[in-house]
């Protein structure tokens, strides 16, 4: 549905935006197989060209049609960048007209910030032959992205494609693998993006929450060896993951369960259904609220487990890392986790740079981010002895506890070792080969007003000289009991409670203070109310106030009923 790439020339729709007198939208229609719509405005300039690459572009994203990826390369343009955005189709897909309409507002604020979109396609298909084979697209990819300051890439979108090409086979034909192929064709057109890109590119990736950790190295060998047996020996060497296919740091927007469409999409009208009494808004207008942490911390894992993440922020976020809005370190790289909230405002730029400088401040924290517990005392008499506690009392317990004990498969907490006077360190290991590594590490450290547990590597020289992006196993259940093991060094005399400040005791005194009114009265022998004690129970008397009449209910009568 987009238009085709074939070597050694290429054929691209380019998108310039123009202003032009339309009632509500303007937009153009990608497909080279359709003249442009007749029924609503569109952009004149819209055409299919060949054309020499003589300039070099801000951003080039590679993505599956529509999703996050349709949505970061409009608000590049929108932010004034020169946007190419290339698009991997399902190869059964057949070559129906497909559109991309924009309303008339974003084509002018494309316009007024002097961006431009340029849109080319590929079957996923021709990018996984070699590039010696004549139907090879990968030696295209390299010639249109030449020269580009950031790339961006994102799977999202893969599994819509499988749904749409299944839908033109029959029942029998169905359950094929085009969304494994498309993801497959994206990584070797990144390595292609890279290979020719400028000097000091920006590369951003855009994955799911549990999606390529570091443990899916059996899974990715699988897929080469199906789509090997596909091609024969004619398929390119398919890079593992999207750090390997972009060759070095990258810096890594890791989302939730997504919601939220696109601005093409029919789905992204506020309201849910046709007219109501009472309009239902849709999330992705309800929830534009965000939130980022490293992905390494506790709560940048919480994701995983079921956090929210609308689309339009994600291609914010993308966008204004491929135009360098936000500061991130090119060097080292980056992994966030990015989590949506209840809100109706948009995250300024102010905001946007904030939540980053945040995340940065703890990444270059010593714990490098993996932060997963905290407690706050008011003193701690002696570090050593309450570490010495730690180690010998309360860790060996929980380790022994079935939680821990019962791991069968994988790491599993083993024993805890006092390094120092006031560290603690919990190991993790597993069988590797028959013989037992350290693969992980909680180091817990005692301060002299508080304790913090943080994750830690395993041994080096076994592999596992990397934190670990994902949780160990096991280490939700110990960070729920170091809780428990605050409180009972309390109780244990080892930390006195954190105290409540001079400003809280005096707000507190402030509310328990019992109410009294002045009166002023003009008889100067009027005596003056007796004061009342304060109730320790609640209600109006414990607040004060005194009863002003005697109650009649519950009293005798003091008059007997007349017989009558």
């Amino acid at each position: 549905p987009y238009p085709t790439i074939s070597t050694p020339t290429m054929k691209i729709l380019t998108a310039v935006a123009l202003c032009i007198g339309a009632p509500s939208i303007s937009g153009f229609n990608s497909s080279p197989l359709s003249s442009l719509s007749s029924r609503r405005p569109t952009l004149a300039a819209s055409s299919l060209v060949t054309v020499a690459q003589t300039s070099s572009p801000d951003v080039v994203v590679i993505s599956p049609p529509g999703g996050i990826g349709e949505i970061a390369s409009v608000e590049a343009a929108r932010l004034g960048g020169s946007v190419k955005w290339f698009v991997v189709s399902a190869p059964s897909l057949s070559s129906s007209s497909t559109g991309i309409a924009l309303t008339s507002e974003t084509l002018s604020a494309i316009e007024k910030a002097g961006g431009s979109i340029e849109l080319a396609g590929a079957n996923a298909d021709s990018l996984l032959v070699n590039s010696d084979d004549g139907n090879s697209a990968a030696s295209a990819v390299s010639t249109w992205c030449r020269g580009t300051k950031s790339i961006l890439c994102t799977y999202d979108g893969a599994e819509e494609e499988k749904r749409r090409a299944d839908l033109e086979k029959s029942a029998d034909e169905r359950g094929g693998s085009e969304d494994q192929m498309i993801r497959s064709s994206i990584r070797v057109a990144a390595r292609e993006a890279v290979g020719v890109a400028g000097a000091g590119v920006s590369k951003i990736a855009i994955l799911s929450a549990e999606e390529e950790m570091g443990n899916e190295e059996g899974a990715e060998q699988k897929g080469k060896g199906f789509l090997g047996g596909l091609f024969g020996g004619n398929a390119v060497e398919i890079p593992d993951t999207m750090s390997e296919a972009m060759k070095g740091a990258t810096a890594v927007v890791r989302h939730g369960e997504l919601f939220g469409a696109p601005e093409s999409s029919p789905e992204s009208s506020p309201f849910m259904g046709g007219p109501r009494r009472e309009p239902i808004l849709r999330e992705m207008y309800t929830m534009r609220s965000i939130r980022i942490d490293p992905t390494i911390s506790l709560s940048g894992s919480v994701i995983a487990g079921g956090s929210k993440t609308n689309r339009v922020a994600v291609g914010a976020v993308a966008s204004r890392l491929g135009m360098e809005k936000i500061e991130v370190p090119k060097k080292s790289g980056i992994d966030v986790s990015l989590s949506s909230f209840a809100g109706t405002e948009t995250p300024t730029e102010e905001e946007w740079n904030k939540e980053f400088s945040r995340v940065i401040e703890l990444v270059a924290s010593p714990s490098g981010g993996a932060n997963l517990f905290s407690a706050e005392f008011s003193s701690v008499p002696s570090t050593k002895r309450l570490a010495e506690w730690i180690a010998t009392k309360w860790a060996p317990a929980i380790l022994r506890s079935y939680d821990i004990a019962g791991t069968r498969v994988g790491a599993r907490a083993v024993y805890a070792l006092q390094t120092d006077d006031n560290t603690v360190e919990i190991v993790w290991q597993e069988l590797v080969d028959f013989n037992s590594v350290t693969s992980g590490r909680m180091i817990i450290k005692i301060e002299d007003t508080g304790m913090t547990a943080t994750r830690g590597p395993g041994n080096a020289s076994d592999g596992f000289g990397r934190i670990s992006m994902k949780p160990l196993s096991g280490e939700d259940i110990l960070v729920r009991r170091l809780a428990d093991a605050a409180s009972q060094a309390i109780e244990k005399g080892l930390a006195t409670k954190s105290k409540v400040s001079a400003k809280e005791a005096a707000a507190q005194q402030t509310q328990a203070k019992p109410l009294t009114t002045l009166v002023a009265s003009s008889a100067a022998s009027a005596p003056a109310e007796p004061a009342v004690p304060a109730s320790s129970g609640p209600g109006p008397r414990g607040a004060g106030a005194r009863r002003s009449a005697e109650r009649t209910r519950g009293t005798r009568r003091k008059n007997p009923p007349s017989s009558e």
